[in-house]
């Protein structure tokens, strides 16, 4: 093909300046062009600006146009980068017709962003960003029809959201569990719109569980605004006459396409085997020319945007088999492996297979827990490779028969194992057990990544080859990283289905290494698809990363078939131009993203996007990916030796608007570190932050935290006289006169005062008293510094007094630190940046606490679940409620006294792994518990007394929505205000439901 020759051409120099983000490109001075890097504002997009400003309601929102935030949405998963010259935020289809007419108007493309956890440059555009994700409840719409066989779904649900909603369906009326096919690696972060329109799958679904072969049907609304419906036959009859000429359009491709049976040959060929490369033209073989809807359904499968725009989608779920088992088999090459794959695959025993080379397995040598579960893995020769297998039944007794087929199958076709032994590694049923593997294959990509060098990026490609070809690609895919000096490459994938993914680093930092990039993205190009016949994109989609090798992939007939149907839908090119057809032979090695080195708490960062879903003001304000990415971009501003007047001026911009979005309505929770693959907690960061501010005002601020820490005692009398007088005026006057006046201290103090709100709390009373007897066993009671300030909920009893009668009702002598009243586990000043005043106060508790628990030898119980976090990190262990709850429960007689409660575990027990102990003490106070399944409420101490905005938001989707005869519980006091604050219900301590279902 001419592709090759062209990109080793003359005609175009690889350079930073032409490449790559922010490496002293200069602007594009010509007229305005359909292209990447030309899309300037000659008018078009102050006009469309304007047009949609004055129709969307909310547009001061909703229209994004500042610096900060179009760099921030404008990121994705790539390593790609393009800067919107607009971010529309729209909530229902009316909004979407509204802006279409408008770019049409205009002539302004337009891109559609779900998750942006694509990875090949889709997602991203310089012109109208169009986003769908973090709406809100917009866009998370979901129906199930037939006992969960199927399902319905807007595209703003997360894919890890949806099966939740199958298992709590399947669960409330007693059927059998399902799941959605498609299962890619960041099913609990991308959304329904990416699964479907980069028809993903994954480890388990193959080709026949993809979106293209699951999907029922779909709401869509085209270019012209027309929107189409394929389950309402009234709507389709509509469309049908209304776009004759599309639909004639479809019937004439396909019947045109079977009529040459050398090109169907290679379309059913091609997906037979994971194929995302180009539009999805096998629906122009799969249907009849006399079955154009059928055809339109499909061919938007994987389309990536660049036909329509999805609204709505039906799947056929699958079945969910509750009994599974896994072993990791070790082979002496690479040819062994995947043969025993191709066998299994043949015979269908294994529902997953997961291929490691050499370079995967040493990954795995360097884990603690791997090679205690691998037998053989451990100093291996480099030609060893590796298969994870899974086995999965509706019963036990389903997965021992399958796992004996697979034993009869290899020993019979006589499969080489290592060692010659093939049993060396057998099937594990307990999941503490096969869990090690899986992480073990879901780590490597933080465990590469994590280990990059600074100001690289990591990148992943995806290609595909039939299963008897997958040994002899796979050696080739090795040799050529070799060949192109790529040393911590590896290589590893869904076997089952020839599958590949090529992890592996990139700096993008100098001529050279475009260079080593571009030579290897031709030589992988000369082995997947010419010398295998395989796929650049199994199944990440093709985006900007292959566009310029579709052609090259599947030929000229087949490229000029994706060609048309792109003009059928799109005549005026404006859906997300440049993505999967781009007749710009270089557009894969254009607008290159770049990771300056920033922080070392960040440079880990690959921008993935996994953190996002965990955020608590992800509809609000930013993310940690995009806190992240708009520092970077900061760092690299700040870092220029001769920035110009725009640099500087963007710099300040970025800024001023980051003391907001970026840092005032971060939680620094720490739950993006959660879901992070290279565990980054972006709050430290924030706090960093934070803490360069403080020293900013002069130490003022240090200083003022230093007298409060240091006369803590009177802190605490303090607020609880403000406390008190906040009662008083509220008893006599009521909320109204309590709201202007913090309202008008606000306006002097700003967001350094609370917002007033019915639920603020009253004093703390005066500090319970012990019984001096027990049995024997003593626990250290430390009572929290909230609960020392503030009261308790309505209608709810002090939890130093509960927890007190719970742990004596158990038999302990429960000891009170003498101190206690003027200590603190010091979080309060950590989260405000005083970091040295909050880990001086931190470690004169630690002191006294250690010396009253004998060192450890004595259990250390306090009531407030954030603050045993602070303690544990401190190096002090500390029992949180549940935890010591939990430890006590057989000592205890339970009962259940609620029909029905509502709980919200803190993200401080659910990053102690608290999680499911809190849940097990709940059910033992309550028939049915229904547990929020919002990470962080967003309280975050006292931020959310100053931000209100910010839990408001964070829980803004609780399902079921909270009511008063509903009983509300937690174990963190200021979680409890902004719960309450929040969704309008009394939240209370869990401490008092436990204490309750416990008494005699």
């Amino acid at each position: 093909m001419r592709l090759t020759p062209i990109l080793r051409s003359a005609k175009f120099k690889l350079t930073l300046e032409s490449c790559v983000y922010g490496a002293g490109k200069e602007k594009f001075a010509g007229a305005w062009q359909n292209k990447d890097g030309k899309r300037v504002d000659d008018g078009r997009y102050s006009r469309f600006i304007k047009k949609v400003s004055k129709d969307l309601k909310g547009a001061d929102d909703r229209v994004i146009t500042d610096p900060l935030r179009l760099f921030a949405y404008g990121t994705d998963a790539s390593f790609y980068r393009l800067n919107p010259k607009v971010v529309v935020k729209v909530h229902d289809e009316s909004e979407v017709q509204m802006v279409l007419q408008h770019a049409r108007e205009c002539n302004t493309p337009v891109t559609f962003r779900a998750a942006g956890t694509s990875l090949s440059g889709q997602a991203i555009t310089d012109s109208v960003l169009i986003k769908i994700s973090h709406a809100g409840k917009k866009w998370r719409r979901h129906t199930i029809h037939d006992s969960g066989r199927s399902i319905t779904l807007e595209p703003g649900l997360i894919g890890g959201e949806v099966n939740s909603l199958l298992k709590d369906f399947s669960i409330k009326h007693n059927v059998p569990q399902m799941k959605l096919g498609p299962d890619p690696a960041s099913l609990e972060s991308c959304m329904i719109g990416g699964i479907f329109n980069n028809n993903s799958s994954g480890m388990c679904c193959g080709v026949d569980q993809n979106t293209y072969h699951t999907m029922q049907d779909i709401r869509v609304v085209l270019l012209d605004g027309t929107i189409l419906d394929t389950s309402d036959p009234a709507s389709v009859a509509s469309f049908t006459t209304s776009h004759a000429p599309l639909l004639e359009g479809l019937s004439s491709l396909a019947a045109s396409v079977q009529s040459d049976e050398s090109l169907v040959a290679t379309i059913s060929k091609k997906f037979k085997i994971k194929c995302t490369t180009g539009y999805s033209i096998n629906a122009l073989v799969d249907h009849s020319p006399n079955e154009p809807i059928e055809i339109l359904k499909k061919i938007l499968v994987g389309s990536e945007g660049t036909l329509a725009f999805l609204s709505k989608v039906s799947y056929r779920t699958v079945p969910e088999h509750p009994h599974r088992a896994s072993a990791f088999l070790m082979f002496p090459n690479m040819h062994a492996a995947c043969s025993a794959t191709a066998l299994l695959k043949v015979q269908g025993y294994v529902d997953a297979a997961e291929l490691f080379d050499r370079a995967s397995l040493r990954e795995g040598e360097k884990d603690t827990k791997f090679p205690k579960v691998v037998k053989g893995v451990m100093g291996c020769s480099e030609d060893a490779a590796g298969v994870l297998v899974e086995v999965r039944a509706p019963t036990e007794a389903g997965v021992k028969e399958k796992i004996e087929a697979c034993w009869t199958l290899l020993e019979e076709k006589g499969i080489q194992f290592l060692n010659d032994d093939m049993k060396a590694n057998e099937f594990h049923f307990d999941p503490a057990v096969f869990n090690v593997l899986w992480d073990m294959r879901k780590g490597l990509i933080p465990k590469v990544g994590g280990a990059r060098k600074k100001g690289t990026v990591m990148l992943i490609e995806d290609v595909a080859c039939p299963i008897h070809h997958l040994a002899d690609m796979t050696l080739d895919l090795i040799q050529m990283f070799k060949t192109h000096n790529y040393p911590d490459a590896c290589i590893f994938g869904h076997a089952l289905d020839g599958n590949l993914h090529l992890l592996f680093s990139q700096s993008f930092n100098s001529d050279a290494d475009l260079e080593q990039y571009s030579a290897m993205m031709n030589s992988m190009g000369d082995i997947v698809a010419k010398r295998y016949q395989g796929s650049l994109k199994g199944e990440h989609g093709t985006g900007r990363n292959i566009a310029s090798y579709v052609e090259m992939e599947w030929g000229s007939k087949a490229y000029e078939v994706m060609k048309s149907v792109k003009s059928l839908f799109d005549p005026l090119y404006l859906l997300n131009p440049g993505v999967l057809l781009n007749d710009d032979p270089h557009v894969h090695v254009k607008s290159l993203k770049v990771m300056p080195p920033a922080h070392d708490l960040i440079d880990r960062c690959i921008e993935c996007g996994f953190c996002e879903s965990n955020c608590p003001s992800k509809d609000l304000t930013m993310t940690p990916r995009q806190r992240i990415t708009t520092y970077r971009e900061m760092a690299r501003l700040k870092a220029l030796k001769n920035p110009t007047k725009e640099d500087t001026s963007r710099l300040w911009e970025f800024e001023k608007g980051y003391a907001y979005n970026g840092d005032q309505t971060c939680a620094a929770d720490g739950m993006c570190q959660e879901k992070c693959p290279v565990s980054i907690d972006t709050g430290k960061l924030i706090k960093t932050i934070r803490q360069t501010e403080r020293k900013r005002d002069q130490g003022v601020t240090r200083l003022i935290a230093s007298m409060l820490a240091n006369n803590f005692r009177v802190t605490a009398a303090m607020t609880r006289l403000v406390l008190t007088a906040v009662k008083v005026l509220r008893t006599i006057g009521g909320d109204k006169p309590l709201k202007a006046g913090s309202k008008l201290m606000r306006t002097v103090v700003g967001s350094t005062g609370p917002v007033y709100t019915e639920h603020i709390p009253g004093p703390a009373r005066k500090m319970p008293k012990v019984a001096t007897q027990g049995d024997g066993r003593k626990v250290i009671y430390y009572p929290s510094c909230v609960a020392r300030m503030m009261g308790p909920a309505k209608q709810d009893e002090d939890s130093r007094e509960t927890m007190i009668k719970i742990m004596e009702r158990a038999g302990y002598e429960v000891v009170i630190p003498k101190q206690a009243s003027s200590m603190c586990c010091g979080m309060m000043f950590d989260s405000r940046g005083c970091c040295g005043v909050g880990n001086a106060k931190r470690n004169d508790a630690v002191k006294i606490l250690q010396t009253a628990s004998q060192n450890g030898k004595i259990p250390i119980v306090c009531e407030t679940s954030p603050c045993v976090k602070a303690f544990n990190e401190g190096g002090l262990m500390v029992y949180d409620p549940v935890q010591f709850l939990w430890h006590i429960r057989k000592e205890l007689v339970w009962k259940r006294v609620e029909k029905e409660a509502m709980v919200h575990v803190p993200c401080s027990s659910k990053k102690m792994g608290s999680a499911s102990l809190f849940m097990d003490i709940a059910n033992r106070c309550a028939t049915t518990v229904h547990p929020t399944n919002i990470p962080c409420c967003g309280t975050a101490g006292d931020r959310g007394l100053r931000f209100p905005e910010l839990p408001l938001s964070s829980l803004q989707n609780l399902v079921p929505s909270p009511s008063s005869s509903m009983p509300c519980y937690s174990t963190s006091r200021t979680c409890e205000v902004g719960l309450s604050n929040s969704t309008g219900v009394s939240w209370r301590s869990l401490i008092g439901l436990v204490e309750r279902a416990t008494r005699q």
